[in-house]
């Protein structure tokens, strides 16, 4: 932070802080982070297709979303510990490897831990392919990105009696689609690189993908194991596959969108994060406010270029930067400027559909008591944490819900496992693929089973469950 005395301005990195007119000022830029891109691509050759162009579907406006978004998840410690709190529920108590048998006398259908002697063909795979950390993989991009993918390797003999010998998690970061056929409507490769984010992919290796409504036909056919629609069995062209592990979203056609990113959409995050900053500021600095002021981070650019000042001049940049911030302090500040009117102009992004406003001001109703926006800390904590199906309590969270006795932390774990199914789902259905593929057993299963806390007149400790069935 760097004080200014002439202009009265506490300027932060993306927040400043106007002394005379104890105006808040946020420059945002969330909303366009998460904003949808799903008609803009690049044409570029992967290096393992050499002289073919592939039209590679770019996520968010600049290609970096999956990055500003972790960043984002970085920046802010209830956005943190939520989204680690959400991938350990779905991660669970691991995968369990069980086979369902029915009792010859009830009927009944009982299901039975399997041992490594049982199935060794299994949990060799399980071990050779670290399956444990796979699956924690796959929870973390499921989390925040409500995907993730995995790619099956086969042996390289390239016959149709190969089998599945590698299982790969594969990050969302760095995973990116190929425009979908126009004909077929299938979106046919995945697009791996760790630069997505910079000028070029030079590492850029694309991957045959599978439809991920019918993943298991789809390999067969590919392998030549089923036949496709015009009965014809396929000779195997490749020996790797992917798979996109995906959370369905009304109108996501290509990536999806948490529906939590709500935090980003309305500002609410921006907020959050100011907060911090502010409260030390007003520790260090004895502020008081009385407007909250939003710029949009595009705001700048229209600013400096309608001036000609050049992108690289950071110096005319910066003081202009600053003598913009004090005309704000100054409009704002005094009682001669009681009653003035402000006028900002917005735009309305059909692509995106939401209104950009370049400037908003907000007046606080401030009433300072020792404890300034604390009660906006918690609301703020609050509302997080119910966009991301979390009771603050049971992560420690200073909401305003207050404190939970045993009993109910205890019910709302055993509601947050059950909430976890969908995503617990997507992390076996790489297990069925090879299941399918490979011929294991058709009476193996695999689950997450849940971790059942036990109450204190059946001991400290927990237990392991399937459904409502102890295992």
């Amino acid at each position: 932070m760097s004080k200014q005395s002439n202009s009265e301005v506490f300027d932060f990195e993306n927040t400043a802080y106007l002394k005379g007119s104890k105006a808040l000022v946020i420059f945002s830029d969330s909303r366009e982070m998460v904003g949808d891109t799903n008609t803009r691509t690049d044409d570029l050759e992967p290096i393992n297709k050499k002289d073919k162009l592939i039209k590679f579907v770019k996520r968010g406006t600049n290609n970096k979303q999956p990055v500003e978004v972790m960043e984002k998840v970085y920046l802010n410690s209830t956005l943190g510990a939520n989204v680690q709190f959400n991938s350990k529920m779905a991660y669970g108590d691991g995968i369990m490897v069980v086979k369902k048998e029915r009792d010859p006398v009830t009927k009944e259908i009982n299901i039975v831990e399997q041992l490594p002697s049982e199935q060794p063909e299994i949990f060799q795979f399980l071990l050779d392919n670290n399956y444990n950390n796979a699956t924690q993989e796959w929870a973390n991009d499921i989390v925040v990105f409500f995907e993730s993918y995995a790619e099956f390797i086969f042996a390289r003999d390239n016959k149709t009696t190969s089998k599945i010998v590698q299982l790969n998690p594969i990050e969302s970061v760095n995973s990116r689609l190929s425009k979908a056929d126009d004909v077929t409507g299938l979106i046919e490769y995945h697009g791996y690189s760790t630069k997505w984010h910079e000028s070029s992919q030079p590492d850029l290796k694309a991957t045959t993908l599978l439809d991920r409504r019918t993943p298991i036909r789809d390999l067969k056919v590919k392998r030549g194991k089923s036949m496709n629609l015009k009965g014809v069995k396929l000779v195997p062209k490749d020996v790797s596959y992917m798979l996109q592990l995906m959370q369905p979203t009304p109108g996501r056609y290509y990536n999806g969108k948490p529906y939590w990113w709500a935090i980003f959409e309305s500002g609410l995050y921006d907020f959050a994060c100011a907060i911090p900053k502010l409260r030390k500021a007003l520790i260090q600095n004895q502020m008081i406010l009385k407007f909250h002021v939003t710029i949009h981070k595009d705001f700048w650019t229209k600013l400096f270029k309608s001036e000609a000042i050049v992108d690289t001049d950071l110096k005319a940049k910066k003081a202009r930067r600053k003598l913009f911030l004090k005309e704000m302090n100054d409009f704002l500040s005094g009682e001669e400027n009681a009653g003035k009117s402000f006028i900002s102009e917005f735009d309305y992004d059909k692509i995106k559909g939401f209104e950009t406003q370049d400037i908003i001001i907000k007046p606080i109703d401030n009433k300072l008591s020792g404890g300034e926006y604390l009660k906006d800390s918690q609301e703020v904590t609050d509302a997080i944490c119910y966009a991301m199906e979390i009771h603050p309590s049971i992560i420690g969270a200073s909401g305003n819900s207050g404190s939970i006795n045993g009993t109910e932390a205890r019910e709302l774990f055993i509601i947050k496992q059950a909430m976890m199914k969908p995503i617990r789902d997507l992390l076996v259905l790489p297990l069925y693929i090879v299941k399918e593929i490979n011929g294991w057993d058709a009476d193996v299963h695999f689950v997450v089973p849940n971790i059942m806390l036990t109450t204190v007149d059946q001991g400290t400790g927990a237990i392991k469950s399937v459904g409502n069935q102890k295992v």
